[in-house]
């Protein structure tokens, strides 16, 4: 106990010699990742891999075995690779099946943005929807997350709801603002300065796609996020940067079909 009390310590004071920020530069290039991403889903929503890569008859079968696949995922700018100075872009996709789902049943989970903090526990420790219109929703989650330390994020994103046909649909849910707690002891505290943080989450956006098939539906998220770029002494801390929103995915991803599941 004192030893993790020790690197809690040495961990938080690190971070604060090393506060990141969110330049104009580094928003730009990750803007332009999100752009041509969102090309990309665009493409597919009226193509025919609506799904990744239309999974195959193994990969659908392992996925109605209750497995979980996830994959990294990089959108490229003409061929080559797009450079996010200072930023830390991760870019993750799974996949799961829910059986005996349809995809009304599946809209009226995600649109129970009350119900988040429940089902989407422990990482969503509060959650709210601010504003509706049509299709579109503006929702406030707080983010939750533990490892060497508890970090505290206020999240708000705005959510579109799209039908493709009546067996598909898509959400696409796009963060507005991320900001910080500074004590995450106290979750309804001061917040760090947007952008002038420790720098783990500046934007997540979520991009889900639902086909309903063979009794139930597959869901597929893609999940793109920008944090801080490490400099040399804060390297060690990689491992955790790359964690965090690929965790948050799958337990997204698996708390949907929980909640599913109890609705059945």
């Amino acid at each position: 106990m004192r030893l993790f009390a020790a690197l809690a310590v040495f961990y938080v004071t690190v971070l604060a010699a090393f506060a990141a920020d969110l330049t104009p530069q580094t928003q730009r290039a990750f803007d332009r990742y999100i752009q041509l991403t969102e090309a990309r889903l665009e493409r597919s929503v009226s193509g025919q891999n609506f799904l990744y890569s239309n999974p195959g008859a193994e990969q659908k079968a392992k996925l109605r075995k209750g497995d979980v696949l996830t994959m990294p995922q990089k959108t490229l700018d003409n061929g080559k690779d797009i450079d996010v100075p200072g930023g830390f872009v991760q870019d993750w996709l799974g996949l799961l099946f829910i059986p005996g789902a349809t995809i009304p049943q599946v809209r009226s989970i995600l649109q129970d943005y009350a119900a988040y903090k429940q089902i989407y526990k422990p990482e969503v420790i509060e959650s709210k929807m601010l504003d509706h219109k049509a299709s579109d929703y503006d929702i406030f989650l707080r983010l939750y997350k533990k490892q060497f330390v508890t970090i505290v994020l206020n999240a708000n994103y705005r959510v579109h709801y799209g039908d493709v046909d009546s067996p598909r649909m898509y959400i696409n849910s796009r963060s507005t603002r991320i900001a910080e707690v500074k004590d995450p002891d106290r979750p309804n505290s001061e917040e760090l300065p947007v952008g002038h943080d420790d720098g783990f989450l500046w934007a997540l956006n979520s991009y889900w796609r639902f086909e309903e098939a063979d009794s139930g539906v597959y869901a597929q998220l893609e999940a793109v996020s920008l944090s801080r770029d490490l400099p040399f002494g804060l390297m060690w801390l990689k491992g955790f940067l790359q964690k965090f929103p690929r965790e948050s995915m799958e337990a997204t991803l698996k708390g949907t079909k929980k909640a599913m599941g109890a609705k059945q």
